[in-house]
């Protein structure tokens, strides 16, 4: 495992991830978070939404989707829509655990879950809801400098909305707020001392 990402997980999951909004929905969809496991540069894995759906469209985001009924479990979900999206089959993938629920401007509550996916898998977009598939390195993504935050709303209703260019791509929304929380949370997390 590339050492930036080992100490990553290190600090990310073996440090409390603190105090987070209670929702009152249960969760209606949920997302997989997935870090492919490049031996010198980890990644993360994006799609970018076909221009022709109703909700999002050309939007940057992680593979996930609704819940359904015939699905066990939210992880069951991430891993059911991030096959149907881009291909990645389940025994790709490898849960690390779970982020703290988002809840979209949809209305839906969205559990993310952060995962490892070995390289060498093979991508199949679903060309009806995927226009593209790029990856980003995580250190890009763990650089609390590289977004962008502005506030929004009046003076009593403001909210803080994040933004992350790289390339050609503008990540924003919810995906941006999963990335944002991802990266404060290293820049504010002490080093592990657990031994490698």
């Amino acid at each position: 495992m590339n050492d930036d990402l080992h100490l990553f997980l290190s600090q990310y999951l073996l440090t409390p991830l603190g105090d987070e909004p209670i929702s009152v929905t249960l969760p209606t969809a949920a997302v997989l978070v997935p870090i492919i496991n490049h031996p010198h540069t980890p990644t993360l894995l994006f799609t970018q939404r076909s221009k022709q759906l109703r909700q999002h469209p050309g939007q940057v985001a992680f593979p996930g989707g609704k819940h359904d009924l015939a699905d066990y479990s939210l992880y069951e979900t991430a891993l059911r829509e991030t096959y149907e999206e881009v291909g990645i089959t389940p025994q790709s993938i490898q849960l690390l655990g779970e982020l703290p629920l988002v809840n979209s401007r949809t209305g839906h509550s969205v559990k993310p879950f952060l995962a490892l996916v070995e390289p060498g898998f093979i991508l199949d977009p679903n060309s009806d809801e995927v226009a593209e598939v790029f990856e980003v390195p995580l250190s890009y993504l763990l650089n609390s400098h590289n977004y962008v935050t502005l506030w929004v709303g009046h003076s009593q209703a403001q909210r803080q909305v994040h933004f992350l260019p790289y390339s050609s791509h503008l990540i924003r929304g919810m995906t941006a707020n999963i990335l944002f929380h991802l990266s404060t949370h290293i820049a504010t997390s002490p080093p592990s001392n657990k031994k490698r």
